[in-house]
């Protein structure tokens, strides 16, 4: 499939979105990637894409591969192919919620206009909040999981923003932010194994 997917759709595209809707598991604060790759004219183009979607928390990953036969997700088997991509995320627990829907929609058509593919123009968001690095919270215990802040909430190092309890209800883990930053995601489910994630925090920059 993946063989497929980058002959008949990426080998074939100008630009590529890629998108993602949240899984069961993901309790997500909408935003996007800007993946920037180096060579100052692709990544000019990239960045034109991720500012015209609109989305205003745009995470910028520094770090892909740069070998095409070593690509990882689809955005990035299309940027090591020359083709500008980017990759969008609005959902909550695989669930379809119109809001979400519609930030996607709408950033599609915004995208479009940027390239000319649709009349009228692009409204790129003006004020991005950008994030250049996301620090995981894993939980070190299983059980139930009790998160204690929202998708978006900006947060302070050590802020307390969830706990896991046994299936006694006693608590044997209490989940800290360890950064300051936006939490990006927040464990959307109750089960919690020792290792999963328990929340996403992004760093903000000023100087992506």
């Amino acid at each position: 499939m993946a063989w497929q997917i980058t002959k008949q759709v990426v080998e074939r595209c100008d630009y590529l979105i890629d998108y993602h809707g949240g899984d069961l598991d993901e309790n997500l604060r909408p935003y996007a990637y800007w993946p920037k790759s180096g060579d100052a004219k692709h990544d000019a183009s990239t960045r034109d894409m991720v500012l015209a979607f609109g989305l205003d928390h745009i995470i910028v990953w520094s770090d892909r591969p740069k070998d095409p036969n070593a690509s990882r997700y689809l955005d990035n088997t299309a940027n090591t192919r020359g083709k500008p991509a980017i990759a969008v995320e609005a959902g909550f627990s695989g669930t379809v919620r119109p809001q979400d829907v519609q930030l996607l929609v709408n950033g599609t058509f915004s995208v479009m206009r940027y390239l000319r593919m649709l009349p009228g123009a692009a409204t790129p968001v003006e004020h991005p909040v950008w994030i250049d690095k996301i620090d995981t919270v894993e939980s070190a215990q299983p059980g139930i999981f009790y998160p204690l802040v929202e998708r978006g909430t900006y947060v302070a190092q050590g802020m307390k923003i969830g706990y896991v309890t046994d299936y006694f209800g006693q608590i044997v883990f209490e989940a800290k932010a360890p950064t300051a930053g936006v939490v990006l995601y927040i464990c959307g489910v109750p089960s919690m194994k020792k290792g999963d994630t328990v929340a996403n925090v992004g760093e903000i920059t000023t100087n992506p």
